[in-house]
């Protein structure tokens, strides 16, 4: 919460000293002290130091060249230039040594003084009261003319509360009431530019211009009658900004508006009225000596005043403005925006003296300072009609994720979905071979050398060799529906009498397709050692298993176990490891729940869910397993120990001679082509092994509802992209925080992804994307009809 500190110093002066200190300390509009014991005592060399550090700084400003101010004809404005001599504390004028001495000086009197023990309640209470995390204002309430110049933030009090600023204020303000200006989305600034001259105001216009939350109205070199007229808009403002030159002295100040016309503030005071009555609430003068200008504004009741206490540089005014448009447009509060403008200005006071010294704020002690966000929203009930907007951007959030899940529902988005997961799927790190497994390919090598289709002779001397050590279970990927000699006895025999042994089929799944009759083994081959081979696709592509499928009566593959699932069973059978059926959706291998997959899972929209299907999990690797060739078991040219305790695989993988045995995959549009036939069984059961035994997860979505919940969130992400540009209508912003968040989901996305579950990417990066572009488009219609109403209706008025 933010502190407020009233320091309010009463009559006397630095040779009697300050004895009516009355401080008031609150949090919000709760008073937390109050204390009216506190003074300061006599202290005139404060004053006398003052003097000599302005005469110094007016000496180098003298000679530095380049600055924002000129001179005034003194006779004109009745000023006479104060000229000290130092000689007597040996200070050479326009010493950079003096300079920082006399600085360090003045530094270190003006902390002894508050230090002093007449004051030491008030710095007690101020310290027990405020916490460093605080942001606090200090508000020095003194009309005395060296008081309102002392450099307050140099107290030592402000090193270590670091979201403190300190500001002026006269002992009696006349704060007036005022409506907001009638701005859309923009803050309205009327920079008046005066006098220019050795002076460049287009960099603090730039400054300005490059605001896109600003709405800009230069008036430069104008008559008293053109300022007037422009202060009289019924628009209003909400920032008056000066720059030219000014010069003031204890009493009052002047602008220089042209090259001929000179004014006090008191001569605008009627126009000033009507614009503080219209919404103005903030002054800045980036010009010389602007202290005198602030008690006729003071007296108008203008909220905020930004001056310069002494004469600036060109540079620093510059560089100030800059730093405080940037910081407080960001979302800074008031106070913080100053303090940041400030501390870039103690940067450069390596070349220009005493920078951070120069920028003063003025205002009543109890006003609250709008926030950027304030000036920029359109009036007339604020807080409900900001509510309500907020509320309809939420809303229609809400309504575009209802129609998103509809269309989803219809599968329409089914196919970007797929899509989003094959790259998902892509990216996944790589995760080397299946050490449990081994294929034995049959390449076109292989096929040159041996014929096509390979005798059962080559087949069952292949079979010979790889039991000789010691596999755990060897697959036969080979269709075997007929002889094929030389050899089929010898074949036949090893198919109906090794244990080991899996032979395959395939199952005729429909009537309807001549292309698919089913393939069969030979009769005599036990239904408990054969496995079929039959691969669901969507649309060409291999995303899911079939693991088990009970086939019809006459079916020529009378087993309903799938290749990949007799691999994998007899392999964790001989690890004491045995499927266990839970109920018609579900089954347990180990402590492994496999869950089948339901008609509506994920992306699918009505699947043709028969038998028991789930998703298969690739293993992201260019090669599944090791492998040898045909020929190289024939001739005993391969490592015995890639077959030890293995699932041994027997296949053909030879484009050209089987081309119809290969598939597109997820990964068939990256780096790696189709995959054969041979690979795809190899995963089915590496999927089946590494869920068992390595706790590798099983791919699964969600459920509908809780997708459907899903969406709606990153729907009401959109709408929240909406809300954060509720008064900033900028369409490329709009876009980056856009594609952002999509970036964020498709993180999320791929992380789960990564853990096994599958989170609609699609359907929630389009419903964010609708709902943001729908928000930010009520918005800006809201934003114009607001503003069209309150024009007409001040308009009547």
């Amino acid at each position: 919460m933010k502190k407020i500190i009233s320091l309010r110093l009463g009559q006397g002066n630095f040779q009697s000293g300050f004895s009516q200190i009355l401080l008031k300390l609150y949090a919000g509009e709760e008073l937390l002290e109050e204390i009216d014991t506190g003074s300061l005592p006599p202290n005139e060399e404060i004053e006398k130091t003052y003097q000599k550090w302005q005469c110094l700084y007016e000496a180098f400003i003298g000679t530095g060249g380049g600055f924002l101010d000129g001179d005034f004809d003194s006779a004109s404005i009745g000023f006479k230039p104060r000229i000290l001599e130092f000689a007597e504390d040996n200070i050479e004028r326009g010493s950079q040594e003096s300079a920082v001495e006399l600085t360090a000086y003045m530094i270190e009197i003006i902390n002894q003084w508050l230090n002093s023990s007449e004051f030491q309640s008030i710095d007690q209470a101020l310290r027990t009261n405020i916490n460093t995390k605080d942001e606090v204002v200090l508000v020095i309430q003194t009309d005395n003319d060296i008081l309102r110049k002392l450099p307050w933030h140099e107290w030592n009090f402000f090193k270590k509360y670091t979201k403190a600023e300190v500001v002026l204020s006269a002992p009696k303000f006349s704060l007036k009431l005022k409506h907001k200006s009638l701005t859309a989305g923009k803050v309205r600034i009327l920079a008046i530019i005066g006098d220019c001259t050795n002076i460049d105001p287009e960099i603090d216009l730039n400054t300005l211009r490059n605001n896109r939350e600003v709405e800009l109205e230069i008036v430069s070199q104008p008559s008293r009658k053109q300022i007037c007229d422009r202060l009289r808009e019924k628009s209003g403002w909400d920032i008056l900004f000066y720059a030219g030159h000014s010069k003031s002295n204890a009493q009052k100040g002047w602008i220089s508006i042209n090259a001929k016309t000179k004014l006090e503030i008191s001569e605008l005071n009627s126009a000033l009225e009507v614009a503080i009555e219209n919404g103005l609430q903030l002054a800045i003068f980036n010009s010389c000596q602007g202290l005198g200008l602030v008690p006729q504004l003071e007296e108008l009741g203008i909220s905020q005043i930004i001056v310069m206490r002494e004469q600036v540089q060109n540079q620093v005014a510059q560089e100030f403005l800059a730093e405080f448009i940037a910081s407080f447009s960001s979302g800074k509060s008031f106070y913080l925006a100053i303090r940041e403008a400030r501390s870039r200005l103690k940067d450069i006071e390596d070349k220009y003296y005493c920078a951070s010294w120069l920028p003063v704020v003025c205002q009543h002690w109890s006003v609250k300072p709008p926030t950027w966000e304030e000036l920029r929203d359109p009036p007339l009930a604020y807080t409900s009609n900001l509510l309500f907007r907020k509320g309809g951007v939420i809303l229609s959030g809400l309504l575009l994720a209802m129609v998103v899940i509809g269309v989803r529902s219809f599968g329409l988005f089914q196919s970007l979905e797929f899509q989003a997961f094959d790259w998902l799927m892509r990216m996944r790190p790589n995760e080397g071979v299946d050490s449990r497994l081994l294929i034995v390919e049959a390449t076109e090598k292989d096929i040159n050398r041996l014929g096509y289709p390979i005798s059962d002779g080559k087949l069952a001397e292949t079979i010979e060799r790889i039991k000789q050590y010691k596999p755990s279970t060897i697959g036969l990927l080979i269709f075997r529906d007929r002889p094929v000699e030389p050899g089929h006895q010898k074949l036949l025999n090893l198919l109906q009498n090794d244990d080991r042994l899996i032979a395959l089929c395939s199952i005729k799944l429909t009537d309807n397709n001549p292309n698919q009759p089913g393939i069969s083994s030979h009769s005599r081959v036990p239904e408990s050692r054969l496995g079929f081979s039959n691969i669901e696709l969507d649309n060409g592509v291999v995303r899911r298993h079939l693991l088990f499928i009970n086939p019809d009566l006459n079916n020529p593959c009378p087993t309903s176990f799938s290749f990949s699932f007799q691999l994998a069973s007899k392999y964790l059978n001989s690890k004491g490891i045995k499927p266990e059926e839970i109920d018609s959706d579900r089954i347990k291998i180990g402590e492994t729940i496999i869950q089948r997959l339901q008609s509506n899972t994920g992306a699918y929209h009505q699947l043709d869910n028969r038998g028991f299907q789930l998703l298969l999990n690739y293993r992201n690797s260019e090669k599944i397993a090791a492998t040898v060739s045909f020929n190289d078991v024939l001739e005993n040219k391969f490592n015995p120990e890639l077959i030890k305790e293995r699932i041994v695989i027997i296949g053909v993988v030879a484009p050209i001679s089987n081309p119809t045995d290969y598939f597109s995959t997820p990964y068939s549009k990256g780096v790696l082509p189709q995959m054969s036939g041979v690979d795809i069984q190899a995963q089915m059961t590496s999927q089946i092994l590494s869920a068992v035994l390595d706790k590798r997860p099983l791919l699964w979505s969600l459920s509908e509802t809780a997708e459907g919940f899903w969406i709606v969130i990153w729907s009401l992400t959109g709408s929240g992209i909406a809300i954060i540009f509720l008064r900033n209508i900028n369409s490329f912003l709009l876009f980056v925080y856009t594609v952002i968040c999509i970036s964020i989901l498709s993180l999320i996305c791929f992380v789960f992804l990564l853990q096994g579950t599958w989170i609609p990417l699609v359907s929630s990066a389009i419903s964010l994307s609708i709902s943001s572009l729908s928000g930010w488009l009520l918005i800006k219609h809201w934003s114009q009809i607001l503003t069209l109403k309150i024009l007409q209706s001040r308009n009547n008025t």
